[in-house]
Formats: structure tokens, sequence, C-alpha cells
């Protein structure tokens, strides 16, 4: 038997054992009958995920919420390793304490180029990230998350609400805060005569244990207090909806599992157009109707209903192109498509700690854990790994997040070694194309792990948090923070 440390659920997990998978070649896919109705869909989008083709619509249906929750669901929404010897075109940066550039661009001949400058004011006729040039440190919230005796008090993630207006930071002490957009990101651009400033968050909510997960509410704005929400989930508690302007609780969602005790859930996700919420559990995931909190409504169970998925449910996420198609990764190294019954399952090389579709919704990425590579998969032909991107530090057990740059040209992730790797994804998927993605640029931005990074929608603004857990080291440097980072 092999025994595998879950570090967010501080538990043990037993599970048969299975052969390390070395290589993208040696995936597994299980395969159900409605496969092939899948592809055939998504089969019928465009074959790159360019966002000036087409603007999808969805409508929704709308729905009366009761009064304990205080929620309305609009009617109509838009929705928006082998490394190689040398990394060619890897650019790489150092940030100080003081924000300088130190260090630079390594190229073939192996020149350097001097220090970058920052210009007078950043305009943005068109949001668009350039990781060309360095990042400037804007806002740094420090004082928060010092340790203590009792907890480390290290970040574990970062959010960007929908409208772009908050951010969402959970954190080891059982606390989850709330940061405004600062009011110079208004007027879109910063002077250079900025001056770093620290960052105060608007709200702390205390939950009742370790927080396993959280998530905004998907039609999120602040035009409409009873919109801004956000879920969340922690050990040995239910799920919880939380007001994001009053820090109020608003309604508590509790799965029962076979013996009716209250069971915590691991994962959460609002789905189809958030009129459900998805709780993943160990070997089963239960839905609840967002407008009648309290007993589940639904239990999928993976040996039953979803007889090749098992394991304990690390992260969900919903396909913005088909709503109600489903991602739910595993820690037991697979990831499994469910649509109105399930699909289809990938076997990865580890435990999966994020999964995240495209815009167009024809692919799917996928991160592990102790893994310095994920994965891009193929959609319209299940089972088929477009590229593998490879190069980012990620050799714990910790969940290290990647993002997605709203013009879809770029995927970005944090990393062990305080850095942020960026990766360029191909305009389109040819037999000319590598296999492997090698880092197009390599930003090194703190000293400790980038645990989670966010990318704002409609600033060029980069939100990271940063902290780890350090058991039994001492004089070890720790950076648990949270910074805004001008990237343009």
């Amino acid at each position: 038997m092999e025994m595998e440390f879950d570090v967010e659920s501080r538990s043990l997990i037993t599970s048969a054992h299975e052969e390390e998978i070395s290589d993208t070649s040696d995936l597994k896919l299980v395969i159900n009958g409605n496969q092939e109705q899948l592809g055939a869909v998504l089969l019928e989008t465009e074959d790159s995920c360019d966002t000036k083709s087409t603007e999808i619509s969805l409508e929704l249906n709308a729905t009366q919420i009761p009064y304990n929750t205080n929620l309305q669901i609009p009617s109509q929404s838009d929705n928006h390793s082998k490394e190689s010897e040398e990394l060619r075109n890897l650019k790489v940066f150092e940030i100080t304490e003081n924000n300088i550039v130190v260090n630079t661009t390594k190229s073939e001949n192996n020149t350097t180029n001097t220090n970058l400058e920052d210009t007078e004011s950043t305009d943005i006729p068109c949001l668009q990230y350039d990781w060309s040039v360095a990042s400037k440190l804007l806002y740094v919230a420090t004082e928060e998350y010092q340790p203590t005796e009792s907890c480390e008090n290290f970040t574990k993630g970062c959010q960007w609400s929908p409208d772009g207006t908050c951010l969402l930071v959970p954190s080891e002490d059982f606390g989850i805060r709330i940061y405004e957009l600062p009011r110079e990101f208004y007027s879109e651009k910063v002077p250079s005569s900025f001056v770093q400033a620290n960052f105060t968050s608007a709200l702390t909510i205390k939950e009742g244990g370790l927080i396993y997960d959280t998530c905004w509410y998907p039609f999120m704005s602040t035009w409409d207090p009873t919109t801004c929400c956000f879920l969340s989930t922690s050990k040995e508690s239910p799920a919880h909806l939380w007001d994001a302007i009053t820090g109020e609780l608003r309604a508590t969602y509790r799965a029962y599992n076979q013996v009716d005790e209250i069971e915590a859930s691991i994962s959460i996700q609002f789905v189809n157009s958030a009129s459900e919420i998805w709780c993943g559990f160990q070997n089963v995931v239960r839905t609840f109707d967002t407008n009648r909190p309290g007993r589940q409504t639904n239990d999928i169970f993976f040996k039953h209903s979803f007889p090749n998925m098992g394991g304990l449910v690390s992260c969900i996420r919903e396909n913005p192109y088909m709503p109600g198609l489903v991602a739910l990764g595993s820690y037991s190294k697979c990831i499994g498509l469910y649509k109105d019954g399930p699909i289809c399952v990938f076997a990865t090389a580890s435990g999966v700690t994020q999964v995240e579709f495209s815009s167009c919704g024809t692919k799917l990425y996928s991160g592990v854990r102790r893994n310095s590579e994920f994965l891009c998969w193929d959609l319209r032909n299940p089972g088929t790994v477009l590229y593998s991107m490879e190069g980012r530090q990620s050799d714990t057990n910790q969940r290290i997040t990647f993002a997605i740059t709203p013009d879809h040209k770029h995927i970005v992730s944090g990393g062990t070694d305080g850095s942020i790797t960026v990766w360029e994804l191909p305009d389109s998927i040819t037999t000319d194309n590598d296999e492997y993605l090698n880092p197009k640029y390599r930003i090194r931005l703190s000293k400790d792990c980038i645990n989670g990074i966010s990318l704002h929608k409609h600033l060029p603004v980069l939100a990271t948090s940063s902290g780890q857990r350090k058991c039994g080291i001492e004089n070890m440097h720790r950076d648990n923070s949270v910074r805004l980072w001008w990237a343009s």
C-alpha cells in the first residue's frame, strides 16, 4: 500500500499502489460511452482560443432566492521533465527589496541587457500584460501574516473577484481577508513617482478550522451588493456562503455522509450558472441547490455513479462554453469529466492540485504536485495531450497555482523558488509544434514560495501570495505576504 500525505487536509490518504508515470506518452485514459458526443460538440468550436473570433452569450434562468441567502442570480451573463539544455529567449529578472532590476536576458550569445527603466506613466489602450519588462511593486501586505508561536500564518492563494474590485486571500490562521482594489488603479496608469505603499485588508472573516478552499460568486458585481459573496470550506465545518461587504454569514450548506454525519469538503465550486454548489470529498461529490441551504440534493459516488474515478477531490472547475460540463481533479492521480453522467477519466503523473478550462472550452490545463510540468489536454479528442509546459519549480505537496492571461497568449505560474514562470501559448496546434513548451520568461519576485497568482481581467495588475509551511526549520527566510504588481 502506498501512503500519500495531503498537506492541505493534514490527513493520510491510503490508495492502491500505482506505477509512477514518468512520461506523457504513458498517460492512461478511460473512456465511457458518451465520450464521442463530447468530442463532436467541442469540434464545432474554433481550434484556437482567440477571443476576437466570437462572443459567447449564455442564457441563464432567473430563479427566486430565499431571504436567508440574499442572493440573486442574474438573468443573463457574458462568459467572457525533460528540460532542454538551453532555454532560448528565457528572460530572468531579479527584483530586490528596493524594486530594482539587477539581471537580465539570457540568449544564445550570452549577452546581457542593461537595466530596464520605468516610464513616467503606463497607459492601457487595451489590456495586455507585458512580461518583457520588470513588474513594478506597488502594494504589499505583510503585517497581517506575521508568524506566531501557534501558527506560521502563511497565505494559501489569492483570487481576484469577477468584477476585479476585490482580492480574496485565505491564510493559515483560519482567516479569509478581502482587499479592495486601490483607487490609484482606476485611472489606468501609474505615475513613475508612485511610492510603494502598505496594503491592509478591508474585511477579515474567521473560519472554524483549517481553510481548504474558497470560491467567488461568478456574477459578483459591486453595483449589486446582493451578488457580493463567496463560498468557503474548512476543517470539521460545513460549507459557508459569506457576504463580501459586511462579513456576515448568509447561508450554510451541510453535507451528510452515509452515517448521517456532517462532513467537511475539500473543494468547492459554483456550477450550472451558479444555481448549484458542488463539493468534493473522498470518493464522492455532493451537490447543493444554491437557493436552498441545508442538506445536499444529490451525491455522485465514484465507485457507483463514476466507476473509473477515485480518491479525494482536490479541485472542481466548470467549462465556460458548456455549462454543466465539470472537471474533477483528484489526489489519486486522475481527472474526471462529468456532464449528466461520467464521460472520461485522464490519468496523471501525480496528485492533481488545479484544473482550468480555456476560454473556448476546447482545452483543459492541469497541474499536479511535486512535478515541474503541467499539461494541456485536447477535449475534442479526449486523452490527447497537446503540449506539456515545463520549467517551474514545484517540488512540494503544497498547491502552486497558475493563471491564464486575459488575452489567452500566456500562462503564468508561481514556484517554490520565489519566481513566476511565463509560457507563451501557441496560436494554433500543428504537427510542427513542439510537444514541450519551455518558459519564455522567469521573473524573481520573492525569496520564498509563491503559492498563489491571480491576473486582473481589466488592468495589468498581478496579485501574488507567498509563504509555505516550514516544520522544524529555524532561521529560514519567511515571506508571508500579499503583493500587487504593475505588469505593463
